[in-house]
């Protein structure tokens, strides 16, 4: 099978979307599929790198802190695609890359499935102040574009439950985890080739620095928690990094921010660590948090849906809804070293078993195989089709 991967997001960024394509693509590719990418070039020129295309953009901050645009597909681009013959399509971003992947579609008479990611009701306060407005922004959107594909793939129930709100048919939706790579543990002194403090306990939060990622509570709550054996960690980027450096230093907090680092050395922070926190809300699904349990860390994290078959009380971490909570689970892991052993050796384990690549990749496989049988059938009926598209 031949599979066009689209994505806004690629490698050297690192987000939830970029490890989800680097997971899916090296599974599929384990199983003898030929996998390509077609991304966003961080400059305004086209090229190819092996097997990604990259199509010139130009920076869109205005919109969205960090975020590119384009509409123009390089026409070599479009010709090697075309030479190449993909069988399907699976898109990861709802902007630029979508409008080329649904192009595409059309041109090459092959289905079109999408994965939603991200909940946009959480991030409509960048470019509009009313809530309920942005809510009805967001449903339109969804829905048109929804219609646009064969099928659509919520990572989570709750994701699920979001589209069918907006009036997307359950029958269209696909409801798949996304798996994560479960790393080997290492043996060696990782705070040592961290540069990490070997005698005190860490906190952790390890992901995207977005507004809609509450990153502020934790800063607080670490703060509050007022023990200088106990230090919260900060690593990755995003538009919020500048302001959550000034929050730290105006609360007089003491939150250390390491920024982006190389994604062969994520695993090493987690293991690393002796909790992973997070107050995220707006997680369509948190692949943070499977990378967490996936490396025996333990996760205390604010209560969200999201986190239901995925964070159980007591098991694998806890769920809080304000400070007293927090605190209480941060003692009660940090004060017994053996009940966060056997919390830790659970987090992996039930990790193991529910959130590994090869299980999200022959979702998507069954999938993809559904789509094409379908389309295929459809096939006489394709005017109609691109008549009502």
């Amino acid at each position: 099978m031949k599979i066009l991967i689209t994505s806004d997001w690629y490698y050297p960024v690192v987000n939830g979307v970029v490890r989800s394509v680097l997971n899916l693509k090296e599974y599929l590719e384990s199983q003898g599929h030929e996998v390509r990418i077609l991304t966003l070039s961080n400059t305004i020129s086209s090229y190819q790198s092996r097997e990604v295309y990259y199509i010139g953009s130009l920076s869109a901050k205005k919109i969205y802190p960090q975020a590119r645009i384009t509409n123009i597909l390089a026409k070599t681009h479009l010709r090697n695609i075309r030479k190449w013959e993909p069988d399907i399509i699976h898109s990861q971003c709802e902007f630029s890359t979508f409008v080329m992947a649904k192009t595409l579609s059309k041109i090459l008479n092959i289905p079109l499935v999408h994965t939603y990611h991200t909940v946009y009701e959480d991030y409509t306060h960048y470019f509009i102040r009313s809530k309920s407005a942005g809510v009805k922004i967001v449903a339109t959107f969804s829905k048109n574009f929804s219609d646009m594909c064969d099928y659509i793939i919520a990572p989570t129930e709750k994701t699920a439950k979001i589209l069918e709100s907006y009036k997307i048919k359950r029958e269209k939706i696909a409801v798949i985890p996304t798996g994560v790579h479960i790393a080997d543990l290492y043996e060696k002194d990782l705070r040592s080739e961290l540069d990490l403090p070997k005698d005190k306990k860490i906190l952790l939060y390890l992901g995207r620095l977005g507004e809609e990622k509450n990153i502020e509570e934790i800063i607080d709550f670490h703060h509050r928690l007022a023990d200088n054996n106990i230090e919260l960690f900060i690593v990755g980027g995003g538009p919020h990094y500048d302001k959550l450096v000034a929050y730290n230093e105006k609360e007089e907090a003491s939150a250390h921010f390491v920024g982006m680092v190389n994604p062969s050395e994520v695993n090493k922070y987690y293991q690393a660590a002796d909790i992973f926190t997070t107050s995220s809300t707006s997680e369509t699904q948190g692949l943070t948090y499977y990378e967490a349990l996936s490396n025996g860390l333990v996760a205390i994290c604010r209560d969200d849906n999201s986190l239901d078959g995925v964070l159980k009380n007591g098991f694998n971490g806890f769920r809080f809804n304000n400070f007293d909570e927090f605190k209480t689970y941060i003692y009660k892991v940090l004060d017994n070293s053996d009940y966060q052993k056997q919390l830790s050796k659970n987090a992996r384990d039930y990790a193991l078993e529910n959130f590994s690549v090869e299980s999200f990749g022959s979702k998507c496989e069954d999938l993809y195989t559904k789509a094409i049988n379908e389309y295929a059938y459809e096939s006489p009926f394709i005017f109609k089709r691109l008549w009502n598209s």
